[in-house]
């Protein structure tokens, strides 16, 4: 427990990306307990089960969940959270940070472990798949092909070395460039349906800019709804000239997508159990997908807030 009552504990995924772990982590735990806090460390190591982890963590009492590492950390810790009374801090260590620059969370990780002892709390959306719960974005199509590419080379032994896992992703990039893959959906939202031939999906837990170097990039993580992109059908080099076009701001997004704003939506596709990504990670899924916002499901710790409501106020 801290000196005012508060129980914090630090979920360290030992997998993820920094150079000289063990000198961050013990910054981070140094910074934390700087003023006398009482700080409990749950390390996890490669293979261990982040979510039943985080929900044993949650379930034991705890008040504010800090999640120190990559996407899936996050998704895990935050997975546990929804519609709990504890709250989530975010240390980032992924590759690109959604949730933590659209929050205002410093990427470097010393100063993220300070925001949480001077910020408060703030109530965010989470959006939900088949009962995985997203915080980000969940994507049909292209990315999931490329993941399971990458992992097959993975698994062939390219997932030793550096050099391996950039052979893999490369790999995986030019399987999809050269397939392709069309996905034949049917969008239900309320009582209106749409049946579409698209590449790539993207369903939004609220608007994604979907242009620009940020294309992940949100506003707002409290409005309530989710938004869902289907890219319009496209040849290889379609494709290439409509990203080009997209990253250098030079074509709108209304030509590139087809955009729909829910709260609730089905998608059914073809074939029926199709891969799924949810904060970056592939999941397998059994069709119809059912998706729907949880408003403020979710309390983080974030500047955002500001200080008014300090999670560790003396």
């Amino acid at each position: 427990m801290t000196g005012n009552g508060r129980s914090l504990t630090l979920l360290w995924n030992d997998s993820s990306g920094w150079d000289e772990k063990e000198k961050v982590r013990q910054s981070i735990e140094s910074t934390l307990t700087a003023d006398g806090e009482s700080l409990q460390v749950e390390r996890v190591h490669h293979g261990g089960n982040l979510r039943e982890i985080s929900k044993s963590i949650v379930s034991s009492g705890t008040d504010v969940l800090i999640a120190a590492g990559g996407d899936g950390t996050i998704n895990a810790a935050a997975s546990a959270l929804v519609h709990q009374q504890a709250a989530l801090g975010v240390i980032p260590a992924g590759t690109l940070n959604h949730f933590a620059r659209d929050l205002h969370i410093p990427l470097d990780p010393e100063e993220a472990a300070r925001v949480l002892l001077t910020s408060g709390t703030l109530e965010v959306d989470a959006g939900e798949v088949n009962g995985r719960i997203f915080i980000n974005n969940s994507v049909l199509g292209l990315f999931p092909n490329y993941r399971s590419t990458r992992e097959a080379w993975e698994r062939r032994g390219f997932g030793r070395s550096s050099i391996g896992r950039l052979i893999a992703m490369a790999a995986g990039m030019l399987r999809v460039f050269w397939r392709l893959p069309h996905l034949s959906v049917e969008i239900e939202v309320g009582s209106q349906a749409r049946r579409l031939q698209t590449p790539f999906v993207l369903i939004g837990n609220n608007e994604h800019r979907m242009q620009g170097l940020a294309p992940g990039e949100r506003s707002s993580l409290s409005e309530g709804s989710l938004w869902v992109y289907v890219m319009r059908r496209c040849t290889r080099w379609g494709l290439l000239r409509m990203l080009a076009g997209l990253v250098l701001g030079r074509t709108p997004r209304h030509s590139v997508f087809e955009v729909f704003r829910a709260s609730r939506l089905r998608i059914n596709s073809k074939p029926r159990r199709i891969g799924v990504g949810v904060d970056g990670e592939m999941v397998r899924m059994v069709a119809p997908l059912e998706y729907r916002c949880l408003p403020k499901a979710l309390r983080v710790i974030t500047p955002l807030a500001g200080s008014s409501k300090r999670i560790l106020a003396d």
